[in-house]
């Protein structure tokens, strides 16, 4: 009986898989950046993500708050 052996290489398709997703869902990579350099990642044009979405109203409603003069409930005391 013989067994085949695996490939030490790297295919295509998870070589260019890992060069995608070295940015987080909903950013992409930047022309002439390397991975893991500030700056290297920048927001996908479009849709935003249901997160990114979620985030942008909370910071939104405490912005209201703190220009109306209120205490924010969910901000913890210094």
């Amino acid at each position: 009986m013989t067994t085949a052996k695996k490939s030490t290489k790297p295919s295509k398709e998870s070589t260019n898989a890992k060069q995608t997703s070295r940015c987080w869902p909903g950013f992409e990579p930047v022309p002439g950046k390397s991975a893991h350099e500030k700056g290297s990642c920048k927001p996908k044009p479009g849709k935003k993500s249901a997160a990114t979405k979620h985030a942008d109203q909370k910071a939104a409603a405490a912005s209201k708050l703190e220009k109306q003069g209120k205490p924010n409930p969910r901000r913890k005391a210094a």
